[in-house]
């Protein structure tokens, strides 16, 4: 397994990258210590990027990683889930999970939509997206 934590101050945010095979003790592990990391530098904002996981899980553990993310971390923190295509159904099980315990995870195939999601900032820092959706005409 490998597994990278990168906190990056400018965007007072902690990236999260798995890679390989790796047990769901071994994800947990290092989702504390991101979370750690979060609470000590009182950052609010995580990339979860598992585009290079290779491993598989069952729905059970998926529900029971989703409702600990829910119960460890504070309301005000932000996640952003970076998956493949691949791994879309796993990865909106976990976000449906998570937004039903009261945590602000989104689920995304690209990694600079995720990071303009959770710093809510566009790519040149200066203004906050817009949200999509149809026009209201007042």
């Amino acid at each position: 397994m490998s597994c990278f934590i990168n906190p990056v101050q400018p965007d007072l945010c902690v990236y999260l990258t798995y890679e390989g095979d790796c047990s769901m003790i071994e994800i947990m592990s290092t989702r504390y210590e991101a979370g750690a990391l979060l609470a000590a530098k009182r950052w609010h904002r995580m990339v979860v990027d598992i585009t290079s996981l290779r491993s598989r899980f069952a729905a059970l553990e998926l529900f029971d990683f989703a409702r600990s993310l829910s119960a460890d971390l504070p309301e005000s923190v932000r996640i952003a889930l970076v998956a493949r295509s691949d791994q879309a159904k796993q990865a909106r099980l976990i976000e449906r999970i998570a937004r039903n315990g009261g945590l602000a995870l989104a689920f995304f195939l690209d990694v600079e939509a995720a990071t303009i999601w959770v710093t809510g900032m566009n790519p040149h820092g200066r203004i906050k997206p817009q949200l999509a959706g149809n026009p209201v005409k007042l």
